[in-house]
């Protein structure tokens, strides 16, 4: 006869872990908004500083030879929106932040061009790293993720709503990448949640940078404002949406 061998079941999830994982995501979120705000906030009132002090300095040529650069760039056509795109993507394939290069794409391209690529080339390099993670190329880079035990917990269930949670926190883009790749996560649920969590950032940059190249300045001031608004609402939904796992898990 042979012998049935039953299989090792899962550890279950048990009330006591919800709600210390709904814990460690509030204390996450909010350092991370608390930080993300600050970091803003001081881009903001720098590039305000500075367009006010170029508007009325000899600090204007700077201006001109901005919408100069950008004449270029636009007789360049398709082939400076490829190239640019690609390397976001590759950049952001081998860890570097995506924010400044959303601030660039919207100084180079303008606000709605700048937008379009950046969220283009920042998604693709995810999902490049996702791939190589899913690959097997990610042993360098697991043992970061040891330092968030909770996240790892977090990702075991990994959804469209969390992807994008996740995305607005201040972690190294590379190793969520790494971690979402060992994860059951579908390449179309890790692609939607990775565009739709990226947008509110690149879109606050991508207004700042455009901001940073225009020869008005009451233009410039309001792209600035709509940038703080962007980052104020996107945070608040993202604080309510924490409050109310939280609530579920208690």
């Amino acid at each position: 006869m042979i012998a049935m061998m039953s299989q090792p079941e899962e550890p279950k999830t048990t009330q006591s872990d919800e709600i210390e994982l709904a814990e460690n995501m509030r204390q996450e979120t909010s350092r991370s908004l608390s930080k993300e705000t600050r970091k803003v906030v001081i881009l903001i009132v720098v590039v305000a500083a500075f367009m006010v002090i170029a508007h009325f300095t000899n600090l204007r040529a700077w201006i001109t030879n901005v919408q100069i650069w950008k004449g270029y760039v636009r007789d360049l056509g398709w082939v400076a929106h490829g190239c640019f795109s690609l390397v976001c993507a590759g950049a952001v394939l081998m860890g570097v932040p995506r924010l400044p290069l959303c601030a660039g794409a919207g100084l180079i391209f303008g606000f709605g061009q700048g937008l379009a690529l950046s969220l283009a080339g920042s998604t693709l390099g995810s999902y490049g790293a996702f791939l190589m993670s899913r690959a097997g190329a990610r042993h360098a880079l697991l043992a970061r993720t040891a330092q968030w035990p909770w996240l790892r917990r977090l990702l075991d269930k990994p959804s469209l709503l969390r992807v994008f949670w996740v995305r607005q926190l201040l972690l190294p883009g590379i190793v969520l990448n790494v971690m979402l790749g060992i994860t059951a996560v579908s390449h179309r649920v890790f692609l939607i949640g990775t565009l739709l969590g990226y947008l509110p950032l690149n879109i606050a940059f991508a207004l700042v940078g455009s901001g940073l190249g225009k020869g008005s300045l009451p233009h410039t001031l309001m792209q600035l404002l709509a940038a703080m608004a962007v980052v104020n609402l996107a945070a608040w939904l993202v604080w309510r949406t924490v409050s109310r796992y939280e609530s579920v898990a208690v």
